[in-house]
């Protein structure tokens, strides 16, 4: 395609074809692919162009999201990028490009979030917390989060649930049980603790 025209317009360059198109690059990209040499631009050139001009975007969206939020999975940093409309390959290499320089990183970032829920939620619900906030399998193996609390803040959370029953209370201690199963406590080691709390 032949180039009819390059005009600087504030940090972007306006360039226009001779079949009336018109790209604009942003200054810093213009001047570091030489375009201001270029007398016209093959298809793959100007795909490359299009593309170092939406990354260039999509990294100074996504260092500001960073700077806000800054615990977060890679994932969703890449879905914050796709929510702002950029494409996936976009996404995906503004993220590679945070995480080469050590600004995302996801096993800081997922070991910060388990130590925050570790006396207040079981080894099964900080897992689920962290599948849900995007965090990869093999992220999540390697924090090697153990179940040897549960039993601890079990026992807290029990006293907090059954200090109010006067009496067993089949239906109430029932549903209980089904609500710490459901947060991943082991039924037999509830239902053992609840005997032996209203025991006492």
């Amino acid at each position: 395609m032949k180039i009819l025209d390059k005009k600087l317009h504030g940090e972007k360059y306006l360039i226009v074809f001779e079949d009336g198109s018109e790209i604009e690059i942003d200054r810093e990209i213009y001047l570091q692919e030489k375009v201001y040499d270029l007398e016209d631009i093959d298809e793959r050139t100007l795909e490359r162009l299009l593309f170092e001009n939406k990354l260039k975007k999509a990294k100074q969206d996504l260092v500001s999201y960073i700077a806000k939020y800054p615990m977060r999975s890679e994932f969703m940093y890449y879905k914050y990028l796709i929510g702002k409309g950029y494409d996936s390959a976009t996404a995906s290499e503004a993220v590679a490009y945070f995480v080469s320089l050590g600004y995302i990183d996801e096993i800081s970032a997922a070991k910060k979030l388990a130590l925050k829920y570790q006396n207040s939620k079981s080894s099964f619900e900080i897992i689920n917390i962290l599948r849900r906030k995007g965090f990869k399998n093999s992220t999540i193996s390697r924090l090697n989060i153990s179940d040897e609390n549960d039993l601890i803040l079990l026992d807290k959370l029990l006293s907090k649930k059954l200090k109010h029953l006067k009496r067993a209370d089949n239906k109430e201690v029932l549903r209980i049980i089904k609500w710490f199963v459901a947060r991943g406590y082991d039924y037999n080691t509830v239902v053992e603790k609840i005997k032996e709390y209203l025991e006492r």
